[in-house]
This record gives C-alpha cells, structure tokens and sequence, in this order.
C-alpha cells in the first residue's frame, strides 16, 4: 500500500511540473525585427502562472497559412495577429491587445527621397493620393480600402520593402512600434530606407494572440498569465524596455504629430477599446 501511495505521489508530481510545448512559426526574415517581442510576452504570461513552457519553431510560413494550419490544429499552436471578425469567428482568441493598441498607430517606412512628397501631407484627402504597400492577407488592407486609400499588396513580407526602396508604392505603413527596428535592421542592405513618422495613420486595431478553437487551456493560461502582468505593471515594464517598443516612451513624444483616424469596419464589436488598462492613446486621440 505504502509503495502505490509513492507511485502515486511520484506521478501527481511529474505532472505539475510537465513542460508544455507550444509550437509557434518562425520569423518572418532574418530582418524580422519583432518576433522576439511576441515570444517574450508569452514566456511573461506563463513564468506570471508559474507553469514551464518549451517553445518549439516551426518554419515560417505566410499569414494566411498559419491561420489554416490554427484552425486545422496542425503545425503551430499560437499565432500572433490582428484582428477581425472571420478570424475571431474561427479560431481561439487570448483577447488582450499585445502592444495596447498601438499596432493601429501607422507610420510610414519610405525611400528618403520621398521625404518631401510626405512632409505635404496635412488630410486624409492628401494621403489617397499616395499609393501604399500592404500584405495581400491582412485585415490592414481591407481597412485602408474600406478608407479610399490606394493600395498595392504582396505576399511576402520582405518584398515590400524592396518594392518601396524601387518605387512601387511610395510607403509601407509599419505599427508604430515595428517600423523603427525594421529599418534599423535593413541599414546595410537599403541604407536610404527611412521612417517617416510626422504623420500617423491610425484605427483601432488590436495584436492578439490566436490558437485553434479546442485549445482553451492555452488561451486560459495566456490570458491569465498577461492579465497578471498588466495588474501587476510587468507587462508595461516589458514594452518600456524591450528593444522593439521601448523607443515609443515617453508617449508625450508624439503629443505634436499630425494624426489621422479612420474607421475600422471589420473590428469585432465585442473589442475592448474603453478598457483604459489595455490601450495606449497617442497625440491628438487623447
């Protein structure tokens, strides 16, 4: 009897300590400046519940596709994006903005010899008439469509920047956030790339993390874990000191930018924008 009661204790053990394995995409580049910023905010939520975690890369593959392979539960577990309807409709959704907002503040990556065609731009008007490059499956299109912008699109990520650097499209509107380590990270290959951020395009657009359906222990976890660590001041910590966001502070820098808002029809209405703890205003919106 006194040897199953070891057993047992041996196993109840082994188990609360188990490491979970999430499977997650690789970057999107070797210029791909802001995947580590993601892993760090779920390594954040799970060291918040104590509960080990091992994190397993799978190889990079378009947005589109790890969206099917979340919602087939095969390839990769966890996906981080912004959202929408569809894919709220569809998928497990941990619903904490991951950068509080600021994915939706858009500063334009551009050739620095369209500086002066950009330093014009006072209205929205002005702006439609400037053809921009986003990805072919981001919801980021469909919004700026939806607001009379020109837009062009392309799978790959890293191709528009090449096609801003060669005058495709005149700008690549970035996250205010991922804009600036970008461009810092392409410096020996496109050293004419620039941010130029005295113009904000903004919406309400969230970064969320997104599973399958089915997997409602980790998006328990998640939500638990990053939930703690904005009570607590770890997750604002976190942005103020990692080296992909820690430059938008202190916010009172973008007090003087000229920001224009448009709609974001496809936000799904349950979006928590009046949660003061989970979203940065900028300039002018506040």
């Amino acid at each position: 009897m006194y040897k199953l009661i070891l057993i047992w204790l041996l196993l109840i053990s082994h188990t609360s300590i188990a490491t979970e394995t999430i499977r997650i995409r690789g970057s999107q580049s070797e210029h791909d400046s802001t995947h580590n910023y993601y892993i760090g905010l779920v390594e954040l939520a799970f060291d918040k519940i104590n509960k080990p975690i091992r994190i397993q890369f799978a190889p990079y593959m378009v947005q589109e596709r790890a969206l099917l392979e979340l919602q087939s539960n095969r390839l990769i577990d966890l996906y981080w994006a912004g959202t929408d309807q569809q894919r709220e409709s569809e998928l497990g959704v941990v619903p904490i903005p991951l950068i509080k907002g600021l994915l939706g503040y858009r500063v334009f990556t551009i050739h620095q010899d369209k500086e002066p065609l950009f330093s014009q731009i006072k209205s929205l008007k002005s702006l439609k008439n400037i053809t921009l490059c986003q990805g072919q499956h981001w919801p980021d299109t469909d919004i700026m469509l939806a607001a009379g912008l020109s837009v062009i699109t392309n799978v790959v990520y890293e191709n528009m920047f090449k096609q801003v650097y060669v005058d495709r499209c005149k700008a690549f509107p970035r996250g205010i956030n991922e804009a600036f380590s970008e461009v810092e990270s392409r410096k020996q290959i496109m050293p004419k790339l620039e941010v130029f951020d005295d113009v904000i395009l903004h919406y309400h657009f969230p970064m969320y993390f997104f599973t399958h359906k089915e997997n409602t222990q980790l998006i328990d976890d998640l939500e638990s874990g990053l939930m703690l660590a904005i009570k607590d001041g770890s997750f604002d910590e976190y942005m103020q000191t990692h080296p992909t966001t820690k430059h938008l502070f202190p916010l009172s820098k973008w007090d003087n930018k000229t920001i224009l808002t448009i709609d974001n029809p496809f936000l799904p209405q349950s979006t928590p924008i009046e949660n003061k703890e989970l979203w940065i205003t900028l300039g002018n919106n506040k």
